[in-house]
């Protein structure tokens, strides 16, 4: 395929020098060569900055920008969104790589498919020791009417899809509104995503994969009390509907979206019973997550 479009990969990092190197490698080595990398390090104590640094001394397609103070996770995160300039933008965590095709692959899907916002495929959840934990394929819909599809694409599609292909504007002008209606760091990926779900603008494929390494660390989830459950309940559901408000929908469309959705609030935040067991042990004084917090 002719590589005319420049896609602009953003790596947030800090303390990751045990993985970044072969994270930066990848991107590195991938098929598709009209790429540029900036690197955000935020002010890491290890030395993820001279890895990084060195990247950018041997190619010209990365850049390296060098915190002096960390701005904390999600700025600088978010950041890397601010210094893209190309229509096309996607992620990489500093633990996470795919296979060298992977960009080559999202880029075709732009192609074959100029309604596409956003590009992703399969993921394979890897641990410390480097063994699969679980594949996350790409579930295509296949259902003839739209109101169906979309719930099936609410249904499946993974969080980790957050780090696929963006169109970049599309990408800017959900998180404009989504940061505004839900402003949580648990979850803010689905709802990021909501509205290209909401518009059939998620393409996908499994003949490529993204590699995701997750340590072995405690949950977000875990430090929330029974309160803060409900209320991110709460305001996902609303915010999900803000979303749906935006789009014209055939009047029996309406009934079996709002079923999508309240099913869809209830998967991608907290489970219903789950809240209410938290809430349970809050009204027993056996709830430990809550007193460490």
């Amino acid at each position: 395929m002719k590589q005319t479009r420049t896609v602009t990969i953003g790596v947030p990092v800090y303390n990751g020098a045990a993985t970044l190197r072969a994270s930066l490698e990848c991107l590195r080595d991938q098929t598709y060569r009209n790429i540029e990398i900036i690197i955000s390090d935020n002010a890491s104590t290890d030395s993820s900055a001279e890895i990084a640094q060195s990247f950018v001394d041997t190619d010209p397609r990365f850049r390296l920008i060098r915190r002096q103070e960390n701005i904390g996770p999600v700025p600088n995160f978010f950041s890397l969104l601010e210094e893209a300039r190309t229509d096309l933008f996607m992620w990489r965590a500093d633990d996470d790589w795919s296979d060298l095709d992977y960009i080559e692959k999202l880029v075709a899907l732009f192609e074959e498919n100029p309604q596409t916002r956003l590009a992703t495929s399969e993921c394979v959840l890897v641990n410390q020791s480097g063994e699969a934990t679980a594949t996350k394929s790409f579930s295509a819909p296949y259902q003839r009417t739209r109101v169906f599809r979309i719930g099936h694409m609410l249904m499946k599609l993974t969080p980790n899809s957050i780090y696929g292909l963006w169109h970049r504007p599309t990408l800017v002008d959900s998180l404009s509104r989504t940061t505004k209606t839900f402003p949580f760091i648990w979850s803010w990926d689905h709802m990021a995503m909501t509205p290209v779900i909401l518009m059939e603008a998620v393409s996908g494929t499994n003949e490529t994969r993204l590699y995701a390494g997750r340590p072995e660390a405690a949950r977000y989830s875990a430090r929330e009390t029974a309160q803060a459950m409900w209320k991110m309940r709460r305001m996902f559901r609303r915010a999900s509907f803000v979303e749906v408000r935006r789009l014209t929908w055939k009047w029996w469309e309406k009934p079996i979206l709002t079923i999508f959705v309240l099913r869809y609030s209830n998967l991608r935040v907290y489970r219903f019973w789950k809240t209410v067991r938290r809430q349970v042990r809050s009204w027993l004084g056996t709830d430990k997550r809550a007193e460490r917090k």
